[in-house]
């Protein structure tokens, strides 16, 4: 038994081993021909759009103005406007020339075009410390 054995060891010693060889692939390339005028007029519209501004409607002007004081003089009226600017508000003094009350300046540190917006602003003014005695002055 053990010459079989060192025969058959023998035997597949001696025999080549063979190689699987692979299948040759060929690659195949495509050339995608480029449609230059299509990317070109799509660049020119992507220009085009960064180039245009939004146009924006103009607002219409301030016709509710919350008022933080009124005074019979200018200047005490200008004083208290440079003290609500440097609070941080956009302030005016707005003096009317005709109809009532035309001897006293007021002076607004927020004004609206929004009538919905300046009485919701007027009501929350009014509920904060130190602007209790805030009024709305509607032009017309």
């Amino acid at each position: 038994m053990i010459v079989l054995v060192a025969f058959a060891f023998h035997a597949c010693k001696d025999k080549p081993t063979q190689k699987v060889q692979k299948p040759k692939t060929t690659v195949v390339k495509k050339t995608v021909k480029k449609d230059t005028a299509a990317i070109d007029s799509l660049k020119k519209v992507a220009e085009a759009k960064k180039v245009v501004k939004k146009v924006e409607a103009p607002k219409p002007p301030n016709k509710y103005f919350l008022i933080a004081g009124s005074f019979q003089s200018r200047r005490n009226a200008d004083i208290f406007k440079a003290r609500l600017e440097k609070e941080g508000y956009t302030s005016s003094v707005i003096e009317r020339r005709t109809g009532p009350n035309t001897d006293f300046y007021k002076v607004s540190y927020k004004g609206f075009h929004d009538r919905k917006l300046a009485y919701a602003e007027l009501r929350k003014a009014r509920n904060s410390e130190g602007r209790d005695n805030v009024w709305l002055l509607v032009k017309k």
